[in-house]
């Protein structure tokens, strides 16, 4: 499949996300032009005011009738044919938009339907697209999964790849019903909503002229694009950085980075997407986009570094003994060969992130 060239027109979904944010930026940064999916006319008007700051902030120096992006109000993105006409005239999509961790869902369906309706609905779109038109220009549609999708719970350190898949997850939402914990039926979205936009790509591979690139992200992480009303309206995987090393919470059932993951840097997962939308050997492939595992005291022995530049006065949390590399028994790490291969990214460090997030927190 012919790669994506400058300037051409991407649609992507989500565009109000953390994430989706973030490659909203990165596309424009590359000369492309940008179709963003939001939910209402004043989130599109918001993110187009945090867009523009960014931009003049990194540099860019333009008014807001340089930034190429028009806004497109689908309130409802897994209605059957919401994507219809949005699809039209675009040269790839990025679909970010998928539920996240939500405690106030009971029932397992209400996030895991969504997830795979919402997937398959821009598929479907294109497909009919592909359909009416011959001439139709769609070359790629990159996907966000999350390695959630592959990595599966267990004793002692493992390495993950792209030949797995995490079963466990979707057997426990099957198990537990709306017992299931929010994370796990998380886990269990993207896994089902990956496999049916595999299972749904590969039945119709040879009737269509574009192909489909995943990404999957570990835990991401660094400063967003549109800051937030509180600390308690930060991004789910944000809010779980800022919770466990800033400011660390006393209650046994908060969920904490104790156990060693893989974590990624907001703004290269974002630079991730449009590589792969735009390098032709991503097609048709499951990609892993992790910098590297972390332990708990990494992140404390930094924040306090960088806190003190950004915070004088401030006392920030330590490690603790049981937060040390010794003390931990579960591992996980990420084979990422693949995306050396493909994608040749250069991470930022944790360092960097940290530096970065404090001084955006700062700054709100």
């Amino acid at each position: 499949m012919s790669p994506i060239t400058s300037p051409s027109t991407i649609l992507v979904t989500g565009g109000t996300g953390y994430l989706g944010a973030q490659v909203i930026a990165t596309v424009l940064a590359r000369g492309h032009s940008v179709k963003a999916v939001v939910r209402s006319t004043e989130k599109g008007a918001s993110l187009k005011y945090d867009l523009l700051k960014h931009i003049n902030e990194e540099g860019g120096k333009k008014n807001s009738d340089d930034v190429a992006v028009e806004f497109v109000v689908i309130a409802d993105i897994v209605k059957d044919g919401a994507f219809d006409e949005v699809i039209l005239g675009v040269d790839a999509v990025v679909h970010v938009a998928s539920p996240v961790p939500n405690p106030s869902l009971t029932d397992p369906q209400e996030t895991i339907q969504p997830a795979i309706d919402g997937t398959l609905g821009v598929l479907k779109s294109a497909l009919r697209a592909s359909q009416r038109d011959i001439s139709y220009k769609l070359k790629r549609i990159v996907i966000t999964s999350s390695v959630a999708a592959l990595w599966t719970p267990s004793p002692g350190a493992r390495t993950f790849s792209e030949d797995d898949w995490n079963t466990q997850y979707v057997s426990e939402v099957e198990r537990l019903g709306s017992k299931t914990d929010p994370m796990t039926v998380y886990g269990a979205s993207k896994v089902m909503a990956e496999k049916a936009a595999w299972e749904f790509y590969n039945a119709h591979k040879s009737e269509v002229q574009w192909d489909i690139s995943v990404i999957n992200p570990s835990l991401v992480f660094g400063p967003a694009i549109q800051p937030p009303k509180s600390a308690s309206d930060l991004p789910s995987t944000l809010k779980l950085w800022w919770d466990s090393v800033i400011e660390p919470s006393s209650k046994p059932d908060v969920m904490t980075l104790s156990i060693p993951n893989g974590w990624v840097d907001v703004r290269d997962i974002a630079e991730a997407h449009v590589r792969a939308m735009e390098t032709s050997e991503a097609g048709g492939e499951r990609i892993i986009v992790s910098e590297g595992t972390f332990f708990l005291n990494e992140w404390f022995d930094l924040a306090n570094k960088a806190g003190a530049e950004f915070y004088p006065g401030r006392t920030f949390p330590k490690g603790k003994l049981e937060t040390t590399k010794d003390e931990l028994a579960s591992e996980i790490y990420f084979n990422t060969v693949k995306e050396k291969r493909i994608l040749g990214m250069k991470y930022r460090t944790k360092e960097e992130t940290t530096r970065d997030t404090l001084r955006w927190a700062a700054e709100m």
